[in-house]
């Protein structure tokens, strides 16, 4: 009989040691769930955050290409009032212009389309043809009369 109730003992010793290992264990669980719910949480937030980032570039650069679409119909006007000669050395440059402007275009048409990692790229983009149109407005109207 002792022998059963050394067993019996030594069954429950081993048992209590296991309760506070199975609450870590349970634990444990918990915190992996937490983790991965706030992960996901995260990555929700990113993506919230993108979006507006996107659509408030997007805006930004809408305006900024009416603005120069502006400029444009106002250079145009001035080289229609000028001489034939200066007209046909302006015409060329302002064709060019509006090349680049399409291509603006073009651009934030694929800004539209683009989702995740991707809109970074064409945001790049976009930025690189919007600043040559720029830099080529100042340089037709820097040769203006």
């Amino acid at each position: 009989m002792n022998r059963g109730w050394l067993a019996a003992g030594a069954v429950s010793v081993a048992l209590a040691s296991l309760v506070p290992w199975s609450g870590m264990a349970a634990e444990s669980n918990a915190s992996a769930e937490k983790v991965v719910r706030e992960t996901q949480e995260a990555i929700e937030a990113t993506k919230e955050y993108t979006a507006q980032q996107k659509e408030t570039f997007q805006r930004k650069t809408q305006e900024k290409l009416a603005a120069i679409q502006r400029q444009i119909i106002g250079l145009r006007e001035k080289i229609a009032k000028a001489s034939e000669s200066t007209r046909a050395d302006f015409q060329k440059s302002l064709n060019e212009l509006e090349k680049k402007k399409d291509g603006v275009k073009e651009r934030l048409d694929e800004l539209k389309g683009a989702t995740g990692e991707k809109w970074h790229e064409v945001r790049e983009r976009m930025n690189n043809a919007l600043n040559e149109l720029k830099h080529s407005y100042q340089k037709l109207l820097s040769h203006m009369p």
